[in-house]
């Protein structure tokens, strides 16, 4: 019997915290098609899975993520996350690669899952993408509110 939604996702968390690309690779199905919904980024297959991860993980190479809630209906999974990792690498965006600054990011998002015959076929990923732009020093800092 397939694995659900929820224990795919747990899974995948599991494997970017240990940083097993191969085991992230793994999970993905060979039409899956993953999107950064901030980036406006699209990720096909097994490969596609890897190249989004280690993106993230050579920017952030000791990022920690911690799953808060995960929820699952049928065929689909949705987990809320707050990632947390050192800017110490280049990150790769589509406007250019930003040089490592050193810089602590926490950043909160949902990962959108569907899962089919225990392989991911479908997933979205949304976060504010200002927000990691603020953190990094490459905004200014937004001002506290007074009221």
């Amino acid at each position: 019997m397939a694995e659900d939604s929820s224990s795919i996702i747990r899974k995948l968390f599991d494997a970017l915290n240990s940083k097993d690309l191969d085991g992230i690779e793994a999970l993905a199905a060979d039409n899956c098609e993953l999107t950064d919904v901030a980036s406006g980024e699209k990720f096909r297959g097994p490969e596609g899975a890897r190249k989004n991860a280690e993106g993230w993980l050579t920017a952030f190479p000791d990022a920690k993520l911690e799953v808060l809630n995960v929820v699952s209906s049928g065929d689909w999974g949705f987990a809320e996350a707050v990632g947390r990792g050192i800017h110490s690498g280049p990150l790769k965006t589509p406007g250019g690669d930003v040089p490592p600054t050193g810089r602590q990011m926490e950043l909160h998002f949902c990962t959108v899952v569907k899962v089919q015959d225990g392989k991911i076929v479908e997933s979205r990923d949304y976060y504010d993408g200002m927000t990691i732009a603020t953190q990094l020093g490459m905004m200014p800092e937004l001002a506290e509110s007074t009221a």
